[in-house]
C-alpha cells in the first residue's frame, strides 16, 4: 500500500476571492493614477507605494481564487508513505518528517501524533496536527497496514 498526497494540489476555484483581487487591482491603478496627478498632497512615492501594495494583495487573491497556490512558489508541502518509509512536509517552512520502516520498532498513537520507538531505544514524534481530520484517518489507515505487514506494534489506535 502506498499513499502519495500533494498538500498544495490545485483546490477549487473561489469567486469571492477572485472578484476582490479584481476590485484590489482595480483600486490600485485608481490609486497611483491619483497620486501621480498630483491632486492630493501626500508625497508622490507613498502613493506608489500603497498602489503597488494593492496589487500584490489583488494579485494574490486573484490567483489563489483560480484555485493555484501561492505557497508552491515557494517550496513542496506533501505526504508519501509506502514500504520503506514515512515522509511528511506539511508546509513550506515546515521540516520534513522522515522515518525509514526498517528502524521501527513499534508505534504509540496519541491525539495527532505518532510516537515511534525506533530500534536502538529513541523516541520520535511524527506530528499529524497540522493537517486535516480526513487526511489524517487516512494515514493512520495507512500505516496500520503497512506496520501489520511488517510486524511492527502499533498501540492506541
Amino acid at each position: 500500500m502506498e499513499l502519495k498526497i500533494d498538500l498544495f494540489k490545485q483546490k477549487k476555484m473561489s469567486y469571492i476571492r477572485m472578484v476582490f483581487g479584481v476590485l484590489c487591482l482595480l483600486f490600485a491603478g485608481t490609486w497611483i493614477i491619483i497620486g501621480l496627478s498630483g491632486i492630493e498632497t501626500q508625497p508622490t512615492f507613498l502613493w506608489i507605494f500603497q498602489g503597488l501594495l494593492f496589487i500584490s494583495i489583488g494579485t494574490l487573491h486573484l490567483v489563489e481564487g483560480l484555485g493555484y497556490s501561492i505557497g508552491r512558489l515557494f517550496g513542496k508541502a506533501y505526504i508519501f508513505i509506502d514500504s520503506e518509509t514515512i515522509s511528511i512536509k506539511t508546509g513550506v517552512y515546515d521540516k520534513m518528517q522522515l522515518f525509514n520502516w526498517s528502524e521501527i520498532k513499534s508505534m504509540d498513537y496519541k491525539h495527532n501524533k505518532f510516537e515511534i520507538k525506533t530500534i536502538d531505544n529513541a523516541s520520535e514524534i511524527l506530528n499529524l496536527s497540522m493537517l486535516d481530520y480526513m487526511l489524517i484517518k487516512e494515514i493512520k489507515t495507512t500505516i496500520h497496514c503497512i506496520a501489520k505487514e511488517k510486524n511492527i506494534l502499533i498501540k492506541n489506535l
